[in-house]
């Protein structure tokens, strides 16, 4: 199947891995009105979909992703528009923006595709974590990861409202290593690694927990 994504790159916006949710909710304040950037109902409480703008650094670089036409049409209409980004109080011009916008390929493969993780992935909820927990052996663990990496796909393949037959099964291979990351200043278990997997995932697309925030961005290896 293709899909539409869009890719806003703020050149001349330097940005650290921290900060990059302060800039989200800068630019998710500023355009409340859209749900798409913030996933939140009006009363505040969360809306559980995949995505489809996600915040990330790419090569350093701050950029907004937007997956398929909808986010796209609600991307063109408020990114083009922004001259300054305000973080901790601070007035940051923007003089520089790239767009592209662009048909890329996603769902299941007859081919064996190899993926690594550019940032790291947020696995682990309150649930499987004490399963991670009781796993004495590397092998044991990643096992467990694998089948989380598969559930994470799916939860993909269903936001981009891409359904699987019965014959599609996706399979995975994993190699992991435990990372610290930080989520909203809280200390969290993450990971990186590289994959291989029957799914084909676009370049940049996030899996796992807060992708909105720039965690669990993928790559294609081979």
């Amino acid at each position: 199947m293709d899909i539409k994504i869009g890719i806003l790159s703020f050149r001349d916006l330097k940005l650290t891995p921290g900060e990059l949710h302060k800039f989200r909710g800068y630019v998710g304040n500023l355009y409340r009105k859209y749900d798409l950037i913030h996933n939140h109902r009006a009363d505040g409480s969360t809306i559980t979909r995949y995505p489809l703008i996600q915040f990330k650094l790419i090569n350093k670089t701050p950029s907004i992703i937007a997956i398929t036409d909808k986010a796209i049409e609600v991307f063109s209409k408020i990114f083009l528009s922004m001259d300054e980004v305000i973080i901790d109080n601070l007035k940051i011009p923007i003089h520089e923006k790239d767009l592209k916008v662009e048909n890329c390929k996603v769902g299941f493969s007859n081919e064996t595709l190899v993926y690594e993780f550019t940032s790291k992935w947020m696995a682990l909820n309150e649930k499987n974590y004490k399963k991670y927990r009781n796993c004495t052996t590397y092998d044991e663990k990643n096992c467990l990861l694998e089948s989380i990496l598969i559930g994470n796909i799916m939860s993909l393949s269903k936001g981009l409202d891409i359904h699987l037959n019965d014959d599609q099964i996706i399979k995975m291979s994993l190699k992991h290593k435990h990372v610290r990351a930080k989520l909203k200043g809280i200390p969290m278990s993450a990971f990186t690694g590289i994959f291989k997997t029957n799914y084909i995932v676009p370049d940049y697309l996030g899996l796992g927990k807060s992708t909105s925030r720039g965690f669990g961005t993928v790559k294609k290896l081979l």
